[in-house]
């Protein structure tokens, strides 16, 4: 988890329906991170502290990377319905860092739809990199993430020559 000032270590407990719905419930601004270590981004290999316990205000956090895709939840619930999906490259600044990764929106993508509607505050977003944009040496890449979009700044499609070159399941099988 990355916050303006901090990346945080830790375990989530969110139950059956995934992070996304465990971040995005509305009644309550907090979460709770259970074998939590603290760092500072100036000080990346530098260790803050580490606890049992660590309560984090939702509203600071920036970004939540995931080690699995399936760690969002069912997928159902992380788009919105059951609808077809089309995945975007993105590109993102927000709370001090720059994100590139894959969006799925239905259809084309729609800024308005995307951004402003609905009420939920985390979205997902697959394939992902993070640069912190004062400490550019911290970079971080996952198969998922969470992102606030409260803090977005801006957002811009990526264009084709931009997009990371991605081997599909049976082509690394038959390299293989």
């Amino acid at each position: 988890m990355y916050t303006a000032s901090h990346r945080i270590l830790g375990r989530i407990e969110p139950g059956p329906m995934g992070l996304f719905s465990y971040l995005n419930i509305p009644t309550t601004n907090y979460l709770e991170v259970e074998g939590a270590l603290l760092n500072r981004l100036h000080q990346p290999s530098r260790m803050v502290a580490r606890y049992q316990t660590l309560w984090v205000v939702k509203d600071e956090i920036v970004t939540v990377l995931l080690s699995t895709r399936g760690e969002i939840g069912p997928s159902g619930v992380a788009r919105g319905g059951y609808s077809t999906m089309v995945a975007h490259w993105v590109h993102l600044v927000l709370g001090g860092y720059e994100l590139r990764g894959q969006v799925e929106t239905p259809g084309k993508f729609n800024y308005g739809s995307f951004m402003i509607e609905g009420d939920r505050i985390f979205i997902p977003m697959y394939n992902t990199e993070l640069i912190a944009i004062l400490f550019p040496d911290i970079r971080a890449s996952s198969p998922a993430m969470l992102f606030n979009r409260e803090m977005v700044d801006a957002i811009a499609l990526l264009p084709k020559e931009a997009i990371p070159p991605r081997s599909s399941p049976e082509t690394a099988q038959a390299l293989t």
